[in-house]
C-alpha cells in the first residue's frame, strides 16, 4: 500500500498535468454541422442541443484550449465585427478610443513602458487590417487569421485586453464586488483571475471586458452557453450595447461565441459570412470610327475577319480600328434634309344641304380607266353557289357527286382525339362496319382462286 505521502504527490501530479494541445491557435472557418457529429455518441441533452444548433448558425471557427480560448475568441471576433462592418475609419476611431485609455491604466498604477509593446501590437494590427479594406478580395480576413496564429501578435492583444480588463474591474468596484466569492477583494481577484499569463475569462471577467472593449465599439456579444440545462436549445446570454441616448442598438454587429465545459468557440450566421469578391480584369472595348481613309491590312486572316473591329490579335500591330476611351464623343453626322413639297390647292369644304365636289388637282395626269376581260366562268356565278375566285381550271358542278368520299387518314390521326371515331372526341361517332366493303373482291381475284 502506497502511503499517504505518496498518495499526496501523486495527487499533486495529477492536479497539475496539462494534455499537450495541438492544432492552430484560431482554425479556419467550418460548416456547424461538425459540432453535431462530435456529439453524436454523447450525453441525451448534449446531442439534442447540438442538432439544433446548425439551423440557427451555420459555420463556426475553433481555438486552441490552452487556457487563452476565451480571451482570444473575443479578441479576434472584435477584429472581424471591425471587418464586417468595412469601414476604414472605425480601425483609425477605435485605435483612437483605444489609446486614450492609456490614463485608465495609469490610473490603477500600471507602468506605461510595461504595457506599450503590448498595445502596440494591437494598434499595429489594426492599421494593417484597416489598410486592407479597399481590397476586393479577402486579403484583410487573411492578414488578420494569420497575425492571430503568431503566438507572439497573438499573446500580446490578449494580454492588452487583460489589463484593459483588470482596470476596468478596479475602476467600477460597485458592479463587481458582489459577484466575487468568499469575500474577496477586487485587486486580489484580479491579479490572482485576470492578469497572470495562464488563466481563462469567467462571467466577470467576461462582463467587464464587453463594457470596456465591445460596447463602446458598436457590438454587441452573444454568447451560447451549451451545458445542462432544461430545454433543446442552447442557453443564451447577450451583452447588448446602448446608444448616445440610452436606447439599445438596432441590429449592431454582434460578436458569437459558444461555451462549452471549460472551452470557448466562436460561432457565425449565415448573414456574418461573406463571400469573397473575385476580382474581374477590366474590359477593353474598341470603338470603331468610320473614316474615308480607314483601309484594313491582312494580318494572316481571312478578308471578312480583319473587317470584325477588335480581332486582331495583341502583339501583331498595324490595329486600323481606332482604340476610343468610354468618354469618347463622336462627331455629329449631318441629318440629310428633305426637300420641301408643294402643298395641294385647298379643298373646299362644302356647306351643310349641299352636294360633294370632288377636290380638283391641278397638273396631275390621269390614265383613262381599263377594261379587263372577265372570265367566262363568272357569267354563271349563280350556277356556281357565289364567288369562289373562278379559274378556267376549276372542275365542273357535280363532279364526283356519286362517288363515295374518300378517306384521307393516318395512323397518327386514326388514334388521336381529334377523329371523330375517337372515344375522347366530343362528337364521338363510331366506325360502323359494313361486310360488303370488307369482303369485295376483283373477278381476276375470283378467278385465282377458282383455278387453284
Amino acid at each position: 500500500m502506497p502511503s499517504d505521502e505518496e498518495l499526496a504527490h501523486l495527487q499533486k501530479l495529477s492536479n497539475e498535468y496539462e494534455p499537450q494541445v495541438t492544432g492552430p491557435l484560431v482554425g479556419e472557418r467550418q460548416s456547424s454541422s461538425a459540432i453535431t457529429t462530435e456529439y453524436a455518441n454523447a450525453d441525451p441533452v448534449y446531442r439534442t442541443k447540438t442538432a439544433a444548433l446548425p439551423s440557427k448558425y451555420s459555420h463556426y471557427r475553433t481555438c486552441r484550449g490552452d487556457g487563452h480560448c476565451g480571451w482570444r475568441a473575443i479578441a479576434f471576433t472584435y477584429f472581424e465585427a471591425l471587418l464586417r462592418v468595412g469601414d476604414k475609419n472605425r480601425f483609425l476611431e477605435e485605435e483612437t478610443r483605444l489609446r486614450s485609455l492609456r490614463n485608465l491604466l495609469n490610473t490603477i498604477g500600471f507602468q506605461e513602458h510595461l504595457y506599450e509593446d503590448f498595445a502596440d501590437e494591437c494598434f499595429d494590427l489594426l492599421r494593417r487590417t484597416g489598410a486592407a479594406i479597399p481590397a476586393v478580395d479577402d486579403s484583410a480576413a487573411t492578414e488578420l487569421l494569420a497575425s492571430f496564429n503568431d503566438v507572439g501578435i497573438s499573446m500580446a492583444i490578449i494580454t492588452y485586453f487583460k489589463l484593459l480588463t483588470s482596470a476596468w474591474i478596479q475602476t467600477h468596484p460597485d458592479d463587481f464586488q458582489p459577484f466575487l466569492e468568499f469575500g474577496q477583494d477586487i485587486k486580489q481577484y484580479c491579479s490572482t483571475q485576470i492578469e497572470p499569463s495562464i488563466c481563462e475569462i469567467d462571467h466577470i471577467g467576461m462582463s467587464a471586458l464587453a463594457e470596456v472593449l465591445v460596447k463602446p465599439a458598436g457590438f454587441a456579444m452573444e454568447v451560447l452557453y451549451l451545458d445542462r440545462s432544461p430545454g433543446d436549445q442552447v442557453t443564451e446570454y447577450n451583452f447588448d450595447p446602448l446608444g448616445h441616448d440610452g436606447l439599445p442598438l438596432h441590429n449592431p454587429p454582434t460578436m458569437r461565441l459558444l461555451y462549452r465545459p471549460g472551452h470557448y468557440d466562436i460561432l457565425y450566421k449565415i448573414e456574418d459570412v461573406q463571400s469573397p469578391i473575385v476580382s474581374q480584369a477590366p474590359l477593353h472595348v474598341n470603338l470603331a470610327g468610320y473614316t474615308d481613309d480607314f483601309v484594313p491590312m491582312s494580318r494572316g486572316m481571312s478578308d471578312v475577319m480583319t473587317l470584325i473591329p477588335g480581332l486582331y490579335p495583341t502583339g501583331m500591330g498595324g490595329q486600323n480600328w481606332p482604340s476610343v476611351s468610354y468618354d469618347y464623343q463622336p462627331t455629329r453626322v449631318p441629318q440629310p434634309q428633305m426637300a420641301p413639297v408643294s402643298s395641294y390647292a385647298p379643298v373646299p369644304v362644302s356647306a351643310p344641304n349641299q352636294e360633294y365636289t370632288n377636290p380638283v388637282h391641278q397638273n396631275v395626269p390621269l390614265d383613262p380607266p381599263v377594261n379587263m376581260p372577265l372570265n367566262p366562268l363568272m357569267a354563271n356565278e349563280s350556277a356556281r353557289g357565289g364567288p369562289f375566285r373562278p379559274s378556267v381550271y376549276e372542275l365542273e358542278p357535280g363532279f364526283h357527286s356519286g362517288q363515295a368520299p374518300l378517306q384521307f387518314q393516318t395512323s397518327i390521326f386514326r388514334n388521336s382525339h381529334y377523329n371523330t371515331a375517337h372515344f375522347l372526341n366530343p362528337d364521338f361517332q363510331p366506325e360502323e362496319w359494313t361486310p360488303d366493303s370488307e369482303y369485295v373482291t376483283t373477278n381476276r381475284s375470283r378467278h385465282k382462286s377458282t383455278s387453284q
